[in-house]
């Protein structure tokens, strides 16, 4: 059986934080998919304990919840890496130059429109619950100067979205995505994502311990660690917060 993705959708005019907010209604049995959105989101949360910036009434601010009980735990990446793939499938739809930045920032060019904060729930050895946010800039167009590379929507396409209407289709897209994956695999999944890496292909500056150094994207290990290849052929590891780009 699929999973349709904001089927059931609560909106709120405002909430701290939509991720919070499902974490709650979660203590009791929810139906998959089951999404809540906010205009306005006040203590948005993203990766690493940073804060998400998305001004009232422009944004896409939103949370859902999913069972991935047919991943393990050591699988749990893969389910990032679907959902970064559903969302680029959205935004391959209004602009060009669509990446991903590992592990899971959406960007457009150089330029940041999306980020994904995934909250997991762990039983014995399988994925139990996850709770899905996603910060999807969309008719916001100024931002904070302490926010170094922002974008939207409106800002690449001069338009301006109905938040309803493109929540919706990028419901859409993220649940064939999951839905792919689950009934389908991994290696498609694993594939594009690793084709649609930002930097994908050339040598760029990373930091390290201290250390900066040369590098190209050899590839990203099942289990979420970025590989890297210096100019000498030399291969390393690196996890979530043991890598900066530059």
């Amino acid at each position: 059986m699929n999973t349709q993705i904001g089927k059931k959708l609560i909106w709120l005019s405002e909430i701290d934080s939509t991720n919070k907010y499902l974490t709650t209604l979660s203590k009791e049995q929810l139906d998959e998919g089951l999404a809540v959105a906010t205009n306005n989101q006040v203590e948005g949360r993203g990766q690493r304990g940073n804060t998400w910036e998305s001004e009232k009434d422009k944004n896409i601010t939103f949370s859902f919840i999913l069972y991935p009980k047919f991943l393990k735990v050591q699988e749990q990446f893969i389910l990032s890496q679907a959902i970064s793939l559903g969302i680029c499938d959205m935004l391959l739809q209004y602009t060009k130059g669509i990446s991903i930045k590992w592990p899971n920032d959406i960007y457009v060019n150089n330029n940041k429109i999306a980020g994904i904060l995934i909250e997991n729930a762990i039983s014995s050895a399988q994925l139990d619950q996850s709770i899905v946010g996603i910060g999807l800039n969309v008719n916001q167009k100024t931002f904070s100067d302490d926010i170094p590379n922002p974008t939207s929507l409106a800002l690449e396409t001069g338009y301006v979205f109905d938040l309803k209407e493109t929540i919706g289709l990028l419901c859409s897209r993220i649940s064939a995505r999951y839905n792919d994956l689950r009934n389908n695999g991994f290696d498609v999944i694993q594939a594009e994502y690793l084709n649609l890496l930002y930097r994908r292909n050339e040598f760029y500056t990373y930091s390290s311990d201290g250390k900066k150094f040369e590098a190209i994207i050899a590839g990203v290990k099942g289990t979420g660690e970025l590989i890297l290849e210096s100019r000498n052929g030399e291969r390393k590891e690196f996890g979530f917060k043991e890598i900066s780009f530059f």
